[in-house]
């Protein structure tokens, strides 16, 4: 157990001017009774300025009922502290490192107890799970001498379970509309190119070797003239969702833009897989992730586990100095192939990630961005930082990339009323 902090509890303040006041009263009143409340208050701070900060040795165990459940589940976690110490724990208060992307249903990760030597306690609380890996944090200890005087503040990691893997379920719940980019690979998205096809493109002069089957021969018998009728094309589309997991995102006042990227990510990589669409995934952030784009049952595999066990998808903020964010930017577009376009999850609170997604787009990866808003309007600078966002977003649409400003409304709402506007 690692000490991080000693303090004294000011429990036995005053305990002087009480043993003064009982002597004096005492005295003037010739009364054994406010003596024998001096004689007790002197040997209260006596005691207690003999005492010391405790020192226990405390074994911690976490359990889970389900170390990889489903989004939107429940998992009960159970923590066991055992007294290993020589001597009695008298006061311990315990706080579970709980993953800070979850919410507590029920029960508590806090608990007081009181141990004897080898003596054991277990508390339960009960978490409500979303997608990403979760790994708790250290659980802290206060322990408290027997008068309460001193306090000393303890750090340890339970063993046992040390993270939850919450894969997707990858249903397709709603439609993402993409931008219009050539593949090579066969799909359900229409294109502008003239071809093969079920929907009509344009009409021109027959050619030699044209098949007879699209020979307009309504027109041929109308007119005697022989034309060839083109279809507009259909492919697949190769798309990468990238999810912006840098420490500046890792914000919001009941829930961070990470955690929501992360489910509307999942989100979109279900629709776009039914959709026929090859899909891939990458971080940018530190401990960059990456996932080629592919399509089929075992590529629908590796996505899940990508987002459910790979340390760049924890929904906790990764610390790394050695970061360095323009350097993620060109290793994220030498990945990246021809005919590739881009779903970027990101609130966007930063200046980098504009300049960013606009050289993507220039550099020929169309990019359609899905904000989640973290803002607030309580204050003066949450007021300032939402119209800061607001002109990010408008720059990035002045430059033709397509934007989803996500609020508080669910993610399908959300794309649906985008969806609309894009048609017009």
């Amino acid at each position: 157990m690692t000490v991080t902090a000693d303090r004294e509890t000011l429990r036995w303040v005053g305990v002087g001017a009480l043993a003064f006041a009982g002597l004096t009263a005492a005295v003037i009143l010739d009364a054994p009774g406010p003596l024998l409340v001096s004689v007790f208050a002197v040997a209260a701070g006596g005691l207690a300025a003999a005492s010391r900060p405790p020192e226990v040795d405390l074994a911690i165990e976490r359990a889970v009922s389900e170390q990889s459940p489903g989004p939107d589940q429940r998992t009960t976690v159970t923590v066991t502290v055992t007294n290993e110490g020589r001597g009695p724990a008298t006061d311990l208060r315990i706080l579970d490192g709980v993953p800070p992307a979850l919410t507590v249903e029920t029960g508590s990760p806090r608990h007081a107890t009181a141990l004897r030597a080898g003596e054991s306690a277990s508390f339960q609380y009960v978490l409500a799970t979303r997608v990403g890996l979760h790994p708790f944090g250290p659980t802290t200890v206060l322990a408290r001498d027997a008068t309460g005087t001193h306090e000393r503040e303890y750090e340890q990691m339970a063993s046992g379970a040390t993270e939850l893997n919450v894969a997707p379920t990858l249903d397709a719940r709603t439609t993402v509309p993409l931008r219009t980019q050539q593949t090579p690979y066969a799909g359900a998205r229409t294109t502008d190119s003239g071809g093969s096809g079920v929907e009509f493109h344009a009409t021109r002069d027959y050619q030699h070797g044209d098949p007879m089957s699209r020979i307009d021969w309504k027109r041929v018998a109308r007119t005697g003239e022989l034309t060839t009728v083109s279809f507009r094309q259909e492919r697949a589309g190769s798309v990468v969702l990238v999810v912006d997991t840098r420490a500046d995102s890792h914000v919001g006042a009941t829930d961070s833009a990470v955690a929501r990227s992360l489910e509307a990510a999942a989100t979109t990589a279900g629709s776009l897989l039914d959709s026929g669409d090859r899909v891939g995934v990458a971080t940018f952030g530190p401990g960059s992730a990456w996932l080629a784009p592919g399509s089929g049952p075992a590529h629908r595999a590796r996505l899940r586990e990508a987002f459910a066990t790979d340390s760049a998808f924890a929904a906790a903020p990764i610390e790394d100095e050695d970061f360095l964010p323009w350097l993620a930017r060109r290793r994220l577009r030498r990945r990246l192939s021809g005919g590739t376009q881009l779903v970027v999850f990101s609130p966007l609170l930063d200046p980098f990630m504009v300049e960013s997604i606009r050289r993507y787009e220039a550099h020929g990866y169309p990019v359609t961005v899905i904000s989640p808003d973290p803002t607030g309007r309580e204050t003066t600078g949450q007021t300032l930082e939402a119209v800061e966002r607001s002109l990010r977003l408008s720059r990035l649409r002045g430059a033709g990339v397509r934007v989803v400003d996500w609020g508080d409304e669910p993610f399908e709402t959300t794309l649906v009323g985008a969806s609309r506007r894009w048609s017009r």
